[in-house]
């Protein structure tokens, strides 16, 4: 209970840290999302487009007071976040581990919903590792739901029904002591949505 208690302890404070300190620059390292599959066919589970939205914001009501023990799956993506080093010289960034969050905003089509996803995660809070990147060369993160926050998964994005969305990504670099690194922002990636 006391690794438990201190783990938290140091999220929290991580937390605070990070929001009042946002507008730090990002150096020589860009964030964008490359999605390697930008179509993808709607599925509300029988459900309409209106209906489903409709579900999705019950469920959402529900997670933010509790109710909800587990979320749905959000939808399945094939993306990639890359970190790309754009100067000249070599960069260490500090990658992994509890002080990296990445957060997607996703936007257009007929509405987004977001919920807490309900799953449970250790309490061990885990270090970043360094990767040293050459000019111009990338580190990528595979993502395969449309899920982000803690550990890739503390909340999960939906869309709800057919349409043209946008998605763009934030990503919180750790420094090399687990400190809050640079906000890398990226731009925005076209995602269709069609009819199942």
């Amino acid at each position: 209970m006391k690794w438990f208690l201190l783990a938290v302890a140091a999220l929290l404070v991580f937390s605070v840290s990070a929001s009042a300190d946002d507008k730090k620059p990002a150096g020589p390292v860009s964030l964008k999302i490359v999605a390697k599959k930008d179509k993808y066919k709607f599925d509300g589970g029988g459900k309409t487009a209106k209906e489903y939205k409709a579900h999705l914001e019950e469920l959402a009501a529900k997670a933010k007071k509790g109710e909800l023990r587990m979320a749905p799956k959000p939808p399945a993506v094939d993306l990639v976040l890359q970190l790309t080093n754009t100067s000249k010289e070599e960069v260490t960034i500090y990658v992994g581990g509890d002080p990296n969050i990445y957060t997607f905003e996703l936007t257009g089509g007929a509405g987004t919903v977001t919920m807490n996803s309900g799953l449970a995660f250790t309490a061990d809070f885990r270090l970043p590792k360094a990767v040293t990147l050459a000019p111009g060369k990338s580190y990528e993160i595979p993502v395969k739901q449309l899920s982000d926050g803690g550990r890739g998964a503390s909340r999960y994005v939906f869309w709800t029904g057919p349409g043209d969305y946008k998605l763009a990504a934030k990503y919180t670099l750790s420094d090399k002591n687990g400190g809050k690194g640079a906000v890398l922002e990226s731009e925005p990636v076209k995602i269709t949505v069609t009819e199942k």
